[in-house]
């Protein structure tokens, strides 16, 4: 199956669809662990952070984007864990922030540290 995909932002719109395994109320664009993507036309490269080193959640991620993008037809998937800069709460989207309240999680809010 070949793919129509042509732009970085239809992969993006793509891979919105990829919940956070541990919070599903978000997927990962939201999160900030989705750092970049690239497609060549036969490579598909991925680049994501993970919110801490040894997150458990990570290959299920991982697994996650090549299904996704199976789906759509591109099956040669290169996958880069990228640890620094380190992932910070500061990449969580103010949408996502607002999803993970109402879902009953308040993520730290920089103004009220001293």
């Amino acid at each position: 199956m070949n793919t129509t995909i042509q732009t970085k932002e239809q992969l993006f719109s793509i891979l919105s669809e990829i919940p956070d395994p541990e919070i599903p109320v978000i997927n990962i664009i939201e999160l900030g662990i989705l750092r970049d993507v690239q497609w060549d036309g036969t490579l598909c490269s991925v680049i994501i952070t993970p919110t801490y080193s040894g997150c458990p959640a990570m290959k299920v991620i991982e697994d996650d984007i090549k299904i996704k993008l199976k789906e759509i037809g591109i099956s040669n998937v290169k996958i880069e864990l990228v640890y620094s800069p380190a992932w910070t709460t500061d990449w969580i989207s103010d949408i996502a922030k607002e999803k993970l309240r109402a879902y009953g999680i308040a993520p730290p809010d920089h103004s009220t540290i001293d």
